[in-house]
């Protein structure tokens, strides 16, 4: 049987989030290498929907991992394909450990998905609280291809228009459905790292993804 035009577009799209996360990834090397002794928090961990794809994929010690979320069920699917990190149960804007407990605080997609008044600011004030230094990842949502609706100029219309816009065209999402977001630029994401600084990571013509980090001064070596 032919490959249908919507596999192909998939295989493309998976294609792209494969390098875009390679890139992200040998930027975090770059910036943050790996020591033994060092601990990692990584926020919004991941067993389905990250899967093959995510930080305890790369990281050199898994056994330095200590992974969590407020979804039991990606908790217990990361637990299963990543038994040698640790796991906790927690709300990313009111993480449960002391400050500057964590040399790493590592956070890929998540913040965007942090809804309501104030609360992606408490979330990367608590990111970091905890975190001596932190990596923080979100699509870029000057980019004109939404990545999780995978639908050009999604972001930029209003709500009943996104719905009717997925109802015709949509393939990932459930048609006529949103999934709501609250995706940021470099401006914002700066505004919420203010101490940080913003990486662009490009794969195509424009910068798919926008990264915040801090390097600090005891960790030598970084970028």
């Amino acid at each position: 049987m032919p490959e249908t035009k919507d596999s192909a577009f998939r295989r493309l799209l998976k294609s792209l989030s494969y390098k875009s996360r390679t890139k992200k990834f040998a930027l975090l090397r770059k910036v943050f290498p790996a020591r033994p002794e060092d601990l990692v928090l990584d926020v919004g961990a991941s067993g389905e929907t990250f899967l093959q794809y995510t930080l305890e994929d790369v990281y050199p010690f898994p056994d330095r991992i200590v992974a969590g979320g407020y979804e039991p069920g990606e908790i217990l699917a990361a637990r299963q394909h990543y038994p040698q990190a640790r796991y906790a149960l927690f709300d990313g804007c009111s993480l449960p450990f002391p400050d500057q407990s964590f040399d790493l605080v590592f956070s890929n997609a998540v913040i965007e998905h942090i809804l309501g008044p104030g609360r992606q600011e408490r979330f990367a004030q608590e990111i970091m609280r905890v975190g001596k230094s932190w990596f923080v990842t979100t699509p870029n949502f000057w980019y004109p291809f939404e990545s999780h609706h995978h639908l050009p100029f999604f972001q930029f219309l209003p709500l009943p228009v996104q719905m009717q816009y997925n109802r015709l065209l949509g393939t990932h999402i459930p048609k006529g459905t949103v999934q709501e977001l609250a995706l940021l630029s470099g401006r914002r994401l700066q505004a919420l790292f203010p101490t940080g600084r913003i990486a662009k990571v490009r794969v195509t013509f424009w910068p798919e993804t926008l990264v915040a980090y801090y390097l600090h001064p005891t960790h030598a070596g970084g970028a």
